[in-house]
């Protein structure tokens, strides 16, 4: 899994590439909040256009992400999900706390 970040207007943008399971959740997780400790964030998209693979580990993950940022008042955005994790993330729910935008 490869994690590569910009901001831009103090929005952190995040790519993700690769599977999201098990054996990497831990990694990503610890990798997405050191980044989140950037001062003057205002909102964080996730790109998930390069993600092949997830399942309930990274569905967690996303939700503990969501948890963090949320209690700094910071909106957490997904953008691009291939169709198998748009479903994924549909079927879970995670659309309801955490909106998908295009592009």
């Amino acid at each position: 899994m490869k994690v590569s970040h910009k901001t831009v207007n103090n929005t952190l943008y995040v790519a993700l590439c690769g599977e999201i399971d098990e054996s990497c959740a831990a990694e990503v997780r610890a990798k997405l909040d050191a980044l989140f400790e950037e001062d003057g964030l205002i909102k964080v998209v996730m790109d998930f256009a390069a993600v092949t693979f997830m399942d309930s580990t990274g569905i967690g993950m996303l939700i503990g992400r969501y948890k963090t940022l949320k209690k700094k008042g910071i909106p957490l955005l997904i953008s691009s999900p291939k169709n198998a994790v748009d479903k994924l993330l549909l079927l879970s729910g995670i659309y309801e706390i955490v909106p998908k935008i295009n592009g």
